[in-house]
């Protein structure tokens, strides 16, 4: 079945992350240039199965803590995501997208959909990157690089998520941690990775069209 040709790029959060309006512009003008349209939101209201059919794909950008609003356990919403993903919607995540419903046990059907959950350690600067195995959006990856910029480590992963990508963090703790993974839920695709809090990681030579970008076209299709 034909998917329709809009995304919906969802990006209510609880954490005030400044660049994200910059990083909803250029996903626009990826989307633009690949022939889809765009709707903007930070209204939960629109995670029901009629409010999600008429998109190919959903952008969880930057949607730190409680996405689906402040105070809400996002059950509805997170079942009717679901179910568009299910279906043969994408879920494309970035940064702080599985840093949602942590002290959820066992962990948030979010998280679980998701492919992961970040747990409370986080590292600002310079960490030493790896990508691992074989996937369309690390292809175009170096097999090692360093990456400057803040990484949340994972306290969960799904037992059917790929991880693509770990980096060592560049502190006294040289924690290796996952940042990019993959998973199948039922004729969908989800993408995440743990880049792209700001939009500069959007245009960086390494990363940016040859991963985050490249994520967002392989939950597509493309």
């Amino acid at each position: 079945m034909s998917r329709p040709t809009r995304v919906l790029l969802y990006s209510f959060s609880t954490l005030d992350i400044p660049s994200v309006p910059a990083q909803l512009t250029l996903y626009e003008q990826k989307l633009a240039g690949w022939q889809y349209q765009v709707d903007r939101s930070k209204d939960p209201a629109v995670f029901t199965d009629a409010g999600l059919a008429k998109y190919a794909a959903v952008g969880m950008i930057n949607t730190c803590f409680e996405p689906f609003g402040k105070g809400n356990s996002g059950a509805a919403q997170s079942q009717a995501l679901k179910r568009f993903v299910q279906q043969g919607g994408g879920l494309f995540g970035v940064h702080c997208a599985d840093v949602a419903f942590q002290s959820a046990n066992p962990p948030a059907p979010y998280s679980q959909l998701i492919g992961g959950r970040a747990g409370s350690e986080y590292f600002e600067g310079k960490s030493d990157c790896r990508k691992v195995g074989e996937h369309p959006t690390i292809a175009q990856l170096p097999a090692s690089f360093q990456y400057t910029g803040n990484l949340d480590a994972t306290d969960f992963l799904a037992t059917d998520t790929t991880v693509l990508v770990t980096c060592k963090w560049g502190n006294a703790s040289a924690k290796e941690v996952a940042v990019s993974w993959v998973r199948n839920e039922g004729a969908g695709r989800v993408f995440f990775t743990s880049f792209a809090k700001v939009d500069a990681d959007l245009t960086n030579a390494t990363i940016g069209d040859a991963h985050v970008i490249a994520g967002l076209g392989w939950v597509l299709g493309r």
